[in-house]
């Protein structure tokens, strides 16, 4: 997995770049043979417009038939999500981000309804640990 770094706003951003995806953009590359920009708009001089990013994303989101919530901009929180689900440390979406303060990701951090029902209560985990201490003896 390779990390991919974009500019916004005099703030360094990253993402990951899977190797699936750097073959579709290597593919992308060679058919369209880019000079200046990779995704240019109707001047190859002049990069894609961002009102075009967002007007692809609704597109999708019709065509997936998902509900209304939330624009392009929740892609990041999705992605942030994702992570802290995989077990990434908060200081590492941080910095993925581009927040240098740890609250600000916080304000990125969901955790999906799947997620709260698999949560086991401490009572239960002391109740398992005595359990399987009592079998061992």
């Amino acid at each position: 997995m390779r990390l991919w770094k974009a500019f916004h706003k005099r703030k360094d951003r990253y993402t990951l770049l899977s190797p699936r995806l750097l073959t579709e953009l290597r593919d992308y590359y060679r058919m369209f043979r880019p000079k200046e920009w990779l995704f240019y708009g109707r001047d190859q001089n002049q990069p894609l417009p961002l009102a075009t990013g967002q007007k692809i994303f609704y597109i999708a989101q019709e065509r997936a038939e998902l509900p209304d919530k939330g624009g392009i901009h929740s892609l990041r929180h999705s992605f942030a999500t994702h992570l802290i689900e995989s077990g990434v440390e908060i200081t590492v979406v941080q910095r993925l981000l581009g927040h240098s303060s740890l609250s600000t990701t916080s304000v990125y951090l969901h955790v999906r309804q799947e997620r709260l029902a698999q949560i086991q209560s401490p009572l239960q985990l002391l109740q398992l640990s005595q359990a399987s201490q009592l079998s061992r003896a």
